[in-house]
């Protein structure tokens, strides 16, 4: 093949099976349960057996699944370039994919029952990988592709290491991508909450910045979802008066001014849209020096800077865990 694509195939979900892969010279990938795919041919075709079989899974996790699972069935082709990082000894299979789609539970496991013929090509250790092919090779798919690399992996089968990418902000670069990475991925996991979970998860936001909060009944609210204060009783001031929109479109002019018009002397009000503000909104807050508008984001900021006070209730409806990003040292 002239221009092979680069394909990526993990060894399992935590590497559990890439001593198996590479002895049996294959890259094979899950959900069983779906069965024997090769009467399935197109997109729709493979969401709808997705749906049927793994009922449980939002219409996003449906796309995600589905679509890695026709990749691997109808998109690779032989003569491709497949690499499957192994994690635990920190090396990298090349290999070309020699066959045709093969459902056989017993070459690997029957959890794992969807292969591919592959001639491993050669090994090699992620360290001479350039950074940019090591960070792709971080991605949390199970199959995508890596078609930006062919050069460095052809480069890599003939014993040429690539130059690595001199200058400062590698690392930097790095965290960014990932800090933005993870954000869209709590934006989705805010997106999957019942309303009324997401304004418990602000109420409890803020309780972890400080405030006392009472929260309204499920029902109308009256322009006031969350009251927060300083004291336990409410006595003191000043008073936080909430409105919490959680829905795809953006908040208007006149939900702000509803807001504003629920709010007395010495009380404040805070507006949050998890689908962000019309100009005309932000237009209307700007007449009013007591509301602060926050969209999903910020509150994302937000939620991530104060996380760990959260209490446990709270963070159970986001679970996230803290990983460390190496960074230049300081100059």
């Amino acid at each position: 093949m002239a221009n092979p694509r680069v394909w990526v195939v993990r060894a399992g979900v935590n590497n559990e099976i890439a001593s198996d892969v590479k002895r049996a010279s294959v890259v094979a990938i899950g959900w069983d349960a779906m069965g024997d795919l090769t009467r399935l041919s197109t997109r729709d075709d493979f969401k709808n057996c997705y749906r049927s079989k793994y009922p449980d899974d939002n219409e996003a996790r449906v796309g995600i699944g589905a679509g890695q699972v026709y990749k691997f069935i109808q998109q690779i082709q032989k003569g491709d370039f497949v690499l499957t990082p192994v994690a635990v000894s920190r090396e990298v299979f090349i290999g070309e994919i020699i066959g045709n789609y093969l459902f056989d539970a017993q070459v690997i496991s029957k959890h794992y029952p969807n292969i591919r013929r592959v001639k491993w090509l050669k090994k090699v250790s992620r360290d001479n990988l350039s950074v940019p092919f090591r960070n792709t090779l971080g991605g949390l798919s199970t199959v995508f592709r890596a078609d930006g690399f062919l050069e460095e992996v052809k480069a890599l089968l003939v014993g040429k290491e690539p130059p690595l990418p001199e200058g400062e902000g590698l690392e930097v670069d790095f965290a960014a991508d990932v800090q933005a990475k993870a954000s869209e991925m709590i934006s989705d996991l805010l997106s999957r909450l019942a309303p009324y979970d997401f304004q418990d998860l602000v109420a409890g936001l803020l309780k972890a910045m400080g405030f006392k909060t009472r929260v309204s009944s499920p029902g109308r609210d009256l322009g006031v979802d969350i009251i927060a204060f300083p004291d336990a009783f409410g006595f003191e001031l000043p008073r936080i008066k909430v409105q919490v929109k959680h829905r795809k479109a953006q908040a208007t002019a006149p939900d702000v001014r509803a807001l504003a018009g629920t709010l007395r002397e010495n009380e404040n009000g805070l507006f949050v849209s998890t689908g962000g503000f019309t100009s005309e909104a932000l237009h209307e807050q700007g007449r009013h020096t007591n509301i602060t508008l926050v969209d999903r984001e910020q509150f994302v900021s937000l939620l991530l800077e104060h996380y760990e006070k959260l209490e446990p209730q709270y963070q159970a409806l986001v679970q996230l865990r803290k990983v460390y990003i190496p960074v230049p040292p300081a100059v």
